[in-house]
């Protein structure tokens, strides 16, 4: 007798082969046989998840086999009894609810068993591009997306699960599917078989754990009698293919009783599609594990715990009878929702709201503490560290479970009520169930940190285990969410000891944005508001060394975090910043939230009395609403009447083309209402683009205000009216200040003409005979030779055309090169003499500003200072403003940089020759050119100002070709009383020398000067060579009082760089430069040398000749920002140890400015080591144009070891660091 066993499964429109004639077979005479071959029925769908296996091919017929018994196929094909034995299986674990604690109240029979879990499954939103709901039945389908996509059923899908999900749950979830009603999924191919692999209790292969753990032993094991045993179903799962279904989970645990720590390896056959390449994986992990598996993956899902409908089931026991109050108030409140995504989160909710009567915590820390407290109640202060210690371990270990063992090992009475805390996982193999091997999980969100939070606060008064714990917290270059919210719940736990955890938290060289996050949770003692200030480096004064000319501003932004972690720090009294800017974000639906947080910053900063500087910016939208600025204006109100205030700058700009003329009326309104009312103001600075009327009512203001006394009006147009106005405030209330950088006219003013040169009119040198008018230079194109709304400077709301223009407005009229027979020899300019400076003595035909100038020229003039940078001058203008330079007694110092023509500023330096009191003088510009005339005629100029002391010519032009000049030049250097000379990217050509011509030791002296910038000048020769940085340091011998001098290059990048051909250094040139140093410049303390490019050739031999020189050197200040210094041979940079010559071996080194951008982790690193070999005590180094991680990398090492202090100040930002070493009288032991 012969029995035939079915073949591979057909299609569905097929009958089964059972049900076929096999013609490889000879045909069956028996009857039972035949009849059992005829189908009574059509073919049913479940052909189409058949079984087929080692018995089953497509390519040979069928081998004879025993015979089938019984009508369950337990003597058939061993494929149809495991997969019979696994669905019950799965429907016996599935079906199986969980030992409850004993804080849970009676539930409805049934409801926590995995069979009833409903998930929220998620598509990952940066893996597929949408965050669409899916079933658990359409894990493995294709799915059709509401917006579009469709995507194609996956062989391998990643289910990514938070770490206080039990995965089991889930995976049991899944398998129930399948063994509960065929076919699963109900898309797409079915499953003909799944296995369940908890690769925690994997200890060998993956057979041999389903055959000798997952399979029971005896009667009940599928083969335990009868032909064909598991090894021959398990040689038959490769031809299942794609209906064969494999789950995995614990990718993440590391099963300490395998002896290799990866995991098996035919796992990783698996998952690398090297075993069953075809079949269907499902695979379920913790988000720290899911970077590595990705690639393997097609489909990404997120496991976001329970529906909502299922929490609203669970918090009324299983059933729908929750009270509408208790599901109003957890689906209103984040946190609670947070913990309603776990079952037994929802149970400890339920419990919470019936033990309180109704009433439900809303803050985040108290709900979970009240979770806690219900979960693990009266449990010991030494049982909560305990738990929380490993805790703290699983999450910096990004860890998900725990083992029995290692609770045992933490925790001295881990079977008390602390437990409660813990969801045990359930066993599915015999060993593991033998020895209770269980792993637990969290049993919600949130209470595993707030654990961890308690160990922390639990080390509070122990404050060098304290300072360990922290430090072990940056395991990585970022510390984890995880980790900040552990901080967080300890700042709140603590409260007015937050400080002592505050204090220890620079290791971790956290954002100020976390900062204030932190000091928010822990309250606003006047401890933990001192704490704040040092953190930020705001609580004592930083040394503000000669290279920082700008002092040290903070940049606010309103953003809710900054605005109320900056009103704590401006809160206490420890609080020594001294300069604010808000920069105000104006938002068309501004929330009530963010100005309640506004209103609180205010506040805040009313009752700080260090900020005495104040500067308010905003980028005002178009269309945005008056109430806005309405509420603009209340805050600048409020603002300024801050105690203490002294400077206020306010710069609103309009976006709008044309905006009204009255748009910002609300805020000129609400200043003149204040202003009066703040006695301490003295410097006002108002950039508003104000119109005549505002003005006029803003001078009207401050005609009653005389603790005014410094007015700035950037952008201003200067109407007559306007002007006119200042006038009479400088005549009725003496100003001591007064700048209109880049004012403008106004539309029917004729503009300033370009390219005016002093004409040959004839003149006396001094008194009124002397005065030049436009219309006698015959070089003086007309007032109106250009269309109106040219300016200079371009003003703010300008937009004119410039094709109606002649040659450009910017450029020089006196030409760089051209025959020695043509040049100016007709111009004022070129006389021996030159004229005074004079005014008409009325109004100005093509300019503005007499009344204004006429005023600061009184005898009863308090005018000090006057900057008129970028402004809009005439040559009347011009020539006025000379005038009042010469005559005024009170004129200190003026400002007229970013002028375009030599017209603007040469009535102002001949003015200076007969000023009895003029201070500093600033003419910066890049567009000014002088040939040997002007040359000279400012050189004597300038000499005969005695009482000079700051002079910036940056940016200037010199050609100089005749003897007489530098003649002039050299009397200049030795009469002037200069302190500060600024010639910062000047060109000096001198055409009459050569490069090789030896420089004269007596050449020239000047002894006033000490402070020298020359940062990116030249020096350019006949032979058309230049001279550049420590080029030009022989030619500065004559210079023998230097305490500061500036030799930068151009910046490389950024604003304001160059794309001019580098200078690249030597070493020749290295060695001569510090040589020079040594033998010239013994008061020199302050060298800046930012953006060199050295490279050198014996590298080795260069630095140790430097070091040697740098021994006796009397430098004390270095700033080296953006130096590259290359090992040419070697063809690596080798900036650290061109710093550590610095560092080694200058014995007054006080204060290293560097970048580090650039440099790689390990350079950085070094650096940082070669601090450590200072040889003065203490040291700070700012770093500019650097992340906050290069500056933990920088000081990694020196923290580590007992003979420095080291304190970083961020002031409120990440790119402007200062680090204070500082050296400690403890030895150290790790330093040799």
């Amino acid at each position: 007798m012969f029995f035939c066993y079915p073949t591979k499964s057909q299609p569905s429109s097929q009958p089964p082969p059972s049900q076929l004639p096999n013609p490889a077979q000879p045909k069956s005479t028996t009857q039972s046989t035949a009849s059992s071959a005829t189908p009574t029925t059509p073919a049913p769908y479940r052909t189409d998840y058949e079984l087929s296996g080692s018995y089953v091919s497509l390519e040979c017929p069928s081998p004879p086999g025993p015979p089938a018994c019984g009508p369950d196929g337990r003597r058939g094909d061993p494929q149809a009894r495991l997969a019979n034995y696994l669905r019950t299986l799965y429907t016996e674990l599935a079906l199986k609810e969980p030992v409850l604690p004993s804080w849970v109240h009676p539930v409805a029979p049934g409801v926590l068993c995995p069979a009833r879990l409903e998930p929220e499954l998620r598509l990952h939103i940066h893996s597929h591009g949408l965050n669409e709901a899916i079933g658990v039945d359409q894990i493995l389908t294709p799915v059709q997306t509401k917006d579009g996509p469709f995507l194609e059923a996956p062989r391998r899908v990643l289910i990514e699960c938070p770490p206080w999900v039990t995965r089991g749950a889930l995976a049991l979830r899944i398998l129930h599917g399948w063994s509960r009603e065929p076919p699963w999924p109900p898309r797409g191919q079915p499953v003909a078989l799944a296995l369940f692999l908890p690769l925690a209790e994997l200890r060998g292969t993956i057979a041999n754990y389903i055959g000798k753990e997952l399979l029971p032993r005896g009667p009940p094991n599928p083969f335990a009698s009868g032909f064909g045993g598991f090894s021959a179903a398990w040689n038959s799962l490769e031809a299942l293919k794609g209906k064969l279904l494999i789950v995995l989970d614990g990718y993440d645990v590391q099963c300490k009783t395998r002896k290799s720590k990866t995991m098996p390896r035919d796992v990783i056959d698996l998952l690398e599609g090297r075993l069953f390449p075809e079949a269907r994986v499902i695979l379920i992990s913790v988000t720290a594990s899911c970077t590595e598996l990705l690639p393997l993956m097609q489909r990404h899902i997120t496991f976001e715990g329970l529906v909502w409908g299922r929490s609203v089931s669970l918090l009324g026991g299983g059933q729908w009878g929750a009270p509408t109050r208790l599901i109003d108030t957890v689906q209103s409140c984040r946190q609670l929702r947070n913990i309603a995504r776990t079952t037994l989160g929802c149970l400890a909710i339920a419990a919470m709201y019936e033990s309180s009567g109704g009433e439900l915590p809303t803050d985040e820390l108290d709900v979970i503490a009240s979770v806690f407290n219900c979960v693990a109640a009266n449990s010991s202060h030494t049982q909560v560290t305990e738990l929380g210690r490993l805790a703290l371990f699983c999450l910096k270990t990004k860890r998900s479970t725990v083992t029995a063992a290692e609770l045992k090992m933490y925790c001295s009475a881990p079977e008390t009520n602390i437990a409660g805390c813990l969801d045990r996982a359930q066993l599915f193999g015999r060993t593991a169930k033998r020895k209770s091997d269980h792993y637990y999980t969290i049993i919600c969100p949130g209470l595993a940190e707030f654990l961890a939070a308690n160990y922390i606060v639990s080390l509070a008064n122990r404050p060098g285990l304290l300072a360990a714990e922290i430090a072990g917290l940056a395991v990585g270059d970022e510390v984890e969410p995880e980790i900040l919210k552990v901080l967080n719940f300890s700042m709140a736990l603590l409260g007015a000891r937050a400080h002592l955890l505050l204090s220890k938290l620079t290791p971790l060289w956290l954002s100020p944005q976390t900062i204030f996050s932190l000091a928010l949770a822990g309250g606003e003692t006047e401890a933990n508001l001192t704490a704040l200030c040092e953190m930020l480096g705001i609580s004592k004064s930083p040394p503000v060394p000669p290279l920082e000319a700008k002092p040290i501003w903070v940049s606010i932004k309103s953003t809710l975090s900054e605005l109320q972690g900056w009103g704590l720090a401006f809160k206490s009294p420890t609080c020594t910043l001294k300069n604010l800017e808000l920069v105000y974000q104006m938002e068309k639906n501004l929330l009530l939230e963010s100005r309640n947080v506004m209103d609180i910053f205010l506040d805040a900063l009313s009752k700080n009395e260090s900020v005495t500087t104040l500067r308010i910016t905003s980028l005002i939208e178009n269309e945005v609403r008056d109430s806005d600025i309405n509420y603009l204006a209340s805050c600048i109100s409020k603002a300024l009447l801050k105690p203490r205030l002294e400077s206020f700058e306010l710069i609103l700009t309009l976006l709008e083309e044309d905006p009204p003329i009255l748009k910002l009326q609300s805020v000129v309104t609400a200043l003149c209402r204040t202003i009066p009312r703040q006695p301490k103001l003295s410097n006002l600075s108002l950039d508003l683009g104000l119109c005549t009327s505002q003005l006029v009512q803003i001078c009207a203001t401050l005609e009653k205000c005389p603790h005014v006394t410094r007015l700035s009006l950037p952008h201003l147009r200067c109407e007559r009216g306007a002007v006119g106005a200042l006038a009479a405030l400088l005549t009725v209330r003496p100003l001591s200040y007064l700048g209109l950088p880049s004012s403008w006219g106004a539309r029917d003013d004729p503009p300033s003409s370009s390219g005016v040169s002093m004409g040959s009119g004839s003149g006396s040198s001094s008194g009124n005979s002397g005065l030049i008018k436009q219309s006698s230079l015959t070089g003086a194109p007309s007032p109106r030779s250009y269309p109106a709304g040219i300016f200079s400077s371009l003003p703010r709301g300008v937009l004119s055309s410039t094709a109606n223009m002649g040659r450009s407005a910017t450029l020089p009229r006196q030409p760089m090169e051209g025959p020695p027979d043509k040049r100016s020899t007709d111009s004022v300019i070129s006389r021996t003499w030159y004229p005074t400076p004079a005014c008409d003595g009325g109004p100005h035909n093509s300019g503005t500003l007499h009344e204004l100038l006429l005023a600061a020229r009184d005898t009863y003039s308090r005018l000090h200072g006057l900057d008129l940078s970028k402004a809009q001058l005439s040559l009347e203008d011009s020539m006025c403003l000379g005038e009042t330079v010469r005559v005024s007694t009170t004129l200190h110092s003026i400002k007229l940089e970013g002028a375009s023509r030599l017209s603007e500023i040469l009535p102002t330096v001949l003015g200076a020759s007969e000023s009895p009191c003029l201070q500093m003088m600033s003419l910066g510009s890049p567009r000014i050119a002088l040939e040997d005339a002007a040359v000279g005629m400012s050189a004597r100029a300038l000499g005969s100002c005695i009482t000079l002391r700051l002079l910036s010519l940056d940016g200037w032009s010199f050609r100089i070709e005749n003897v007489g000049t530098l003649a002039s030049v050299r009397g200049f250097l030795s009469l002037t009383s200069v302190r500060e000379l600024g010639l910062n990217n000047c060109r000096l050509n001198m055409s009459m020398f050569k490069s090789d011509v030896p420089v004269q030791s007596g050449a020239y002296e000047c002894r006033s000067v000490v402070n020298l910038k020359l940062a990116g000048a030249q020096i350019i020769f006949a032979d058309h060579l230049s001279m550049k940085g420590p080029h030009m340091l022989p030619y500065l011998v004559g210079f023998v009082n230097l305490r500061e001098l500036d030799l930068s290059a151009p910046s490389r990048t950024g604003f304001g760089s160059t794309s001019s051909t580098p200078l690249i250094l030597s070493d020749k040139d290295i060695v001569a430069f510090f040589n020079t140093l040594n033998n010239h410049f013994s008061h020199l303390n302050t060298l800046k040398m930012c953006n060199w490019i050295i490279h050198l050739d014996e590298a080795v031999r260069t630095l140790k000749s430097v070091s040697k020189l740098l021994k006796s050197s009397p430098l004390s200040h270095i700033k080296l920002d953006g130096v590259v210094v290359m090992d040419r041979p070697k063809k690596q940079r080798i900036e650290p140890q061109f710093l550590h010559a610095f560092l080694a071996n200058l014995p007054l080194l006080r204060w290293l400015g560097t970048t580090l951008h650039g440099l790689s982790e390990e350079q950085i690193t070094t650096l940082g080591n070669y601090c450590g070999d200072m040889r003065g005590m203490e040291i700070d180094v700012r770093l500019s144009d650097s992340t906050i991680e290069n500056a933990r990398l920088m000081t990694s090492s020196l923290g580590m070891d007992g003979k420095f202090d080291i304190r970083v100040s961020t002031f409120g930002t990440t790119n402007s660091i200062l680090i204070h070493i500082e050296k400690t009288s403890t030895k150290s032991l790790s330093r040799k």
